[in-house]
Parts: C-alpha cells; structure tokens; sequence
C-alpha cells in the first residue's frame, strides 16, 4: 500500500483481529484521532491502543454491528473536507 501513496504508514498490531477493524483521523484542532472497539469487547487490544499517548482514543461499541457481520469502517462514511470551506 505505501508503495503506491505518497503518505507514510505505521504498522500497529493487535491481539484480536476485528480489532484492528478501526479508524484513523488526521483532524484540524484535535490531531491523531483513533475510533476502536471497546475494552469490554477486547481488552487486550486496547492495552496496545492506550500506547499511542499522541492519539485521541474515542472507544465505539461494535457489539450490536457483529451481529450482522459489519464492523466500524463499513458503517463509516469519510469525508474529506477543506478547512475554508
């Protein structure tokens, strides 16, 4: 993958792999901002989340969307908008 961006990738690795089903934020006047499940739901996973001390961590549930097989990032629409807009 980051041989076909122009943007630089850290690897994180997580314990439980729908765990590492989260997202990444860049955003003005907050910085490095992370959703990810819950520490009930993978209380492992969120001891590697809690060393990324330069990131905003917001936990978000994701019990009731694995009832149906989705996950945060299928449930997510991203959009990228210019600051002076």
């Amino acid at each position: 993958m980051q041989h076909m961006s122009d943007h630089r990738y850290d690897k994180l690795t997580v314990p439980d792999d729908i765990a590492a089903n989260c997202i990444y934020m860049n955003l003005p006047n907050k910085g490095h901002v992370l959703l990810h499940s819950t520490a009930e739901e993978f209380p492992e996973s969120i001891k590697i989340f809690e060393k990324l001390k330069d990131h905003m961590l917001i936990p978000v549930s994701n019990a009731e969307k694995v009832k149906v097989n989705g996950a945060l990032t299928c449930c997510s629409v991203l959009i990228n908008k210019k600051a002076n807009i």
